[in-house]
Formats: C-alpha cells, structure tokens, sequence
C-alpha cells in the first residue's frame, strides 16, 4: 500500500483549473469582491470538478458566512412551496438571512454544485433528493434541516428534523373517509415528467397504507395511482383503474389538493356524483380548495410554524453545530379542515 496522502485540493488548484489569479478564486469563495461573470462560471465549475470544500473550522475562525441558505424542494411552483417558501424568506430575513431557492436534481454533481456556492445551511424539501446524497452533505459538515416527507433514519450524524406531521396527517384522512362509511380507498400519487413515484418510505403513502391495514380493508398497488407524467396520463390512469381494471374507489385521497381535484375531475367525467358516489380528500388546504365544486376537504399544514421552526433550527446549527451529537427534531401537527367533498 502506498504511503502517499491523498492531495486535499487547494485554491492554486482551483485558480490553475479556472486559469484565474488564486486572488480570484478567494473573492468567488469568500464573496466580498464583484467578479464578472465569466470568471465567476470559471471558478465555480472548477470547484464542482475538483470537489473543492472549504475547511469549516478555518472558515469559522475568519467568521467567514455567506448569509445565504438554500432551500431544495420537489415543486418550485405549486401554491403550497411558495406559501412556505414566503414564510421562511421573512422569518430569514429578520434574522439577516437570505433564502436561494432552488428546483431538485437528480443529478451526480447537484452536490458538488452546492459546494461550490458555499451556503451557510441547507433545507431539504424534496422526496426526490438521494438519500447518499443528504448523507454527503451532513458528512461535510455543511449544517442541513431535513422538511420529514419520507423516513430519514437511516441518515447518520448532526442534522435537523422538522416533523410537518405528514404521517399522522395521511392516517387521519383515511381514518376521516372511514369514518363516512367509505371502504375502497385509492390513493392519488404526485404527477412527475420524469415518472417519479413515491415508495413506502414518503409519510404520506405509508400512513394511507397503515392506517388501511389497521382497519382490515384490502390495500394493494390497485389501491395506487402513480408514475403518471402529466394531467392527461393521469385522466387516463383512473380511465383505466375504473373501467378496464373495475375497480372502483368509494373514497380517494390525493397526495396534495392539486391531485385531489384532478382525481375529481376525473371521476365526475365518469358519471360519478362527489361525495355521494365518492367521496375526496386532499392535502396542503391550498386556496383552491374553496373553488371546486364540491368545496375540497383537505388537511392542513401549519406552515408559518413549519417556517419559523426551519430557520431558528439551521442558524442553531450553523451558530452551534459542533455543540450538538446527534440530529435535533421539532413535531408539528395537522388540522383537517372539513368541506363539502366528503
């Protein structure tokens, strides 16, 4: 075995790469001096090549910070990311942060990207984002909080947990289409372009599943519609569930709002009355529920607790991190806000 130390890859590395003064490279690193664009590319698609990372301790000594935290999420467009994200920006901002967000890839070198940008913390808010990837970031040091939208145990180190309540949320729509006599459940998955879909890990399908269980009704991937990669293969999907397949929901929850009111679209162009042939239930209680007909049942997160509770926890840990051993959590609970849908 060879004796020699793996090169730790240094700012002349970087400056030789960009062909750029080393100069250069510290006002991109450390963001206290304009540098054109060009040069700026340069420098920071040699540090994504190089997997360049600044030594944190250094970097706290000189009280270096960007005040910049990303947040990562699913759907940078759907109504309840911008509520939040809209949240979380004013809560940032009374604490002299400023939020960059950004779209999820699922890319090798999204990491090494974020990297290069050098956030003070980073939120998670997608179902997409690898898992070796997350545990990457934690390794690195780089402070993150995890939105809980799947199961992150298997996630080691120092992190932050918010538990939007997600599970006991999707239990509690079941147990609320239950309770109106309904007992052929479907369960409406995310519409993705890249056919995405959610496993048993995403909180949301497991608590529909576990809470069908719990009550004996028969649950299988008949009881799923996923993997649809836009309104029309979806319009298509519950064509096919209903009439080819002949299984025919009495009670439908959608993962989010968006997907309830496409599933009752669906349905009311089969002939069925909502709710008293089906009956639907959505999540998120986004705006548009009030202007379907019939009005959408939904459960609601609480999202301004859900953002002031994400940024008092990474500037906790981008302040303190090496005061904590192990990953930090904070609960938060649903509310179901009943309308004529059910």
């Amino acid at each position: 075995m060879s004796d020699k130390k793996l090169k730790t890859t240094t700012r002349a590395d970087i400056a030789k790469e960009a062909g750029v003064s080393e100069t250069v490279v510290s006002y991109v690193i450390n963001g206290n001096r304009y540098v054109n664009g060009e040069k700026r590319q340069r420098v920071e698609a040699a540090i994504a090549k190089l997997r360049y990372r600044p030594n944190a301790m250094a970097r706290a000594l000189k009280g270096k910070k960007s005040n910049h935290i990303l947040f990562v999420a699913d759907d940078i467009q759907g109504e309840y990311f911008g509520k939040l994200i809209s949240e979380i920006d004013s809560f940032a901002y009374d604490e002299g942060y400023f939020i960059t967000l950004c779209s999820d890839r699922n890319e090798e070198d999204f990491v090494d990207r974020i990297y290069s940008r050098f956030f003070d913390g980073i939120v998670i808010g997608s179902a997409n984002f690898p898992l070796r990837q997350i545990q990457r970031l934690v390794n690195s040091d780089i402070p993150v909080v995890l939105l809980e939208i799947r199961d992150y145990s298997s996630i080691t180190g120092v992190y932050g947990l918010i538990n939007t309540g997600l599970y006991r949320g999707a239990r509690n729509c079941v147990r609320c289409l239950y309770g109106r006599g309904r007992r052929n459940l479907l369960y409406v998955d995310r519409i993705s372009k890249e056919g995405h879909r959610s496993d048993r890990d995403d909180w949301r399908l497991k608590g529909f599943f576990d809470q069908c269980i719990e009550f004996g009704l028969p649950v299988t991937q008949q009881n799923v519609i996923a993997g649809c990669r836009s309104e029309q293969a979806l319009q298509e999907a519950f064509r096919v569930k209903i009439q080819d397949e002949g299984f025919t929901p009495d009670g439908i929850f959608g993962r989010n709002d968006y997907m309830a009111l496409l599933g009752m679209e669906a349905v009311k162009s089969m002939g069925f009355a909502v709710p008293d042939d089906i009956s639907i239930i959505g999540f998120d209680n986004s705006r548009m529920c009030r202007f379907s007909s019939p009005k959408l049942s939904s459960m609601e997160i609480q999202q301004k607790e859900i953002g002031q509770a994400i940024i008092k926890m990474i500037i906790s840990l981008i302040d303190n991190r090496s005061s904590f051993s192990s990953r930090i959590e904070e609960h938060l609970e649903t509310q179901l806000i009943m309308r004529s849908s059910i």
